[in-house]
């Protein structure tokens, strides 16, 4: 098996985080990756918890993980985030 590691920059935007690991689903995809492995609190880094209360969600609302369950679906990988 295949696997790959995401280095990412999270920030305190869900959708730029999003969109940063949908670009890493597909890239891993395209290097052959059965399975990509995401860096701890992928979704939202935030030092100010006020701020980041504001975008929380559940896991049914999660915007990051939807858009990364979708694209792992569409690329057919497997994704640890």
């Amino acid at each position: 098996m295949r696997i790959a590691l995401a280095q990412l920059t999270s920030g305190v935007d869900p959708a730029r985080n999003a969109a940063t690991l949908v670009d890493a689903v597909a890239a891993a995809a395209a290097g052959g990756a059965a399975m990509l492995f995401t860096p701890e609190m992928s979704g939202l880094v935030d030092q100010d918890r006020a701020r980041a209360s504001l975008v929380l969600r559940s896991e049914g609302e999660d915007e990051v993980l939807a858009a990364v369950r979708a694209a792992a679906a569409r690329h057919g990988i497997w994704v640890h985030l």
